[in-house]
């Protein structure tokens, strides 16, 4: 499976890629984020899910104690946060 990385400028540019990524999501796709801490990842993960649900004030917390927060949106999303295993 190939990477992709983008390096954006800023919150907003990568809170913009979240939205324009949740035009093209499909159900079954995966989407793995990987990066250090501080990177962006949940950042990016809470505007595409709120672009998925259209609702830009969703509560979308870190699962990062859960390790899994699910959310019936256009698209199923169940959004893992794996880092303290």
């Amino acid at each position: 499976m190939a990477g992709l990385e983008r390096f954006l400028a800023d919150e907003a540019a990568t809170a913009r890629l979240g939205e324009d990524l949740a035009m093209a999501l499909r159900p079954g796709d995966v989407l793995a984020l990987k990066g250090d801490l501080g990177a962006g990842k949940s950042t990016l993960a809470r505007a595409l899910i709120r672009a998925l649900a259209d609702d830009a004030g969703l509560d979308v917390p870190s699962p990062t104690f859960t390790l899994v927060q699910s959310y019936e949106t256009r698209v199923p999303v169940h959004h893992f946060d794996l880092y303290r295993l």
